[in-house]
């Protein structure tokens, strides 16, 4: 018997809550590889993604930016919590995505499946939200480009297999291309399209 939706809680202050969202993510987004923590904003629900997440998605997702879930979390609480809080459509089609939440499955799209804008419209792309386990502690990856000073050294664990290869890769389609936000516990930092990513073999 499949228990019954309980729709918890969006932000507790609803436009308190979202504008500090929102000037945490931009300030993650405009200072790549700088952890920023996600703000406590009364946020509750499934247990599958965590409040952090929830959070990050009901301050960027509204009726017009349909967002990407795999196939378990379309079909889960998550689905109808976006859709009762922040009247948020989910799509199974990456490249109809405004916004969407890698996990790092192995059913996971490819980064190229996503939707990477067009010349005229470079904006119209995907954001990835990417799950890590922590965000420092593993393998050092060094970034350069717009709002790092030289270089920032970033140490991410848990990102899904291939990804750094991947979002390298990204930077090279730009002004096309992801932007990403790796978030893990209460912090996330960011990875905009801008950044040029190396591994120490670089």
């Amino acid at each position: 018997m499949n228990a019954p939706f309980l729709p918890g809680r969006g932000f507790r202050d609803p436009v308190l809550g979202s504008q500090s969202m929102f000037r945490a993510i931009l300030n993650a987004l405009s200072r790549p590889g700088t952890i920023v923590a996600i703000p406590e904003v009364g946020v509750e629900g499934s247990g599958q993604v965590s409040h952090d997440v929830l959070a990050i998605l009901l301050a960027l997702c509204d009726q017009d930016t349909p967002v990407w879930l795999d196939a378990d979390l379309r079909g889960s609480h998550v689905a109808r919590w976006l859709a009762f809080h922040g009247n948020c459509p989910v799509t199974d089609d990456p490249a109809k995505a405004s916004f969407g939440l890698l996990r790092g499955r192995s059913d996971d799209p490819a980064l190229a499946d996503f939707a990477q804008g067009d010349p005229r419209y470079p904006d119209r792309s995907t954001t990835l939200i990417v799950l890590a386990d922590a965000l420092s502690g593993g393998e050092k990856l060094t970034l350069e480009g717009p709002g790092i000073e030289h270089q920032i050294r970033i140490a991410p664990v848990g990102l899904p297999q291939g990804f750094v290869e991947a979002a390298h890769d990204n930077h090279t389609l730009y002004p096309l291309g992801l932007d990403f936000l790796l978030v893990a516990g209460h912090a996330m930092t960011g990875l905009p399209r801008t950044t040029r990513i190396m591994t120490e073999a670089h």
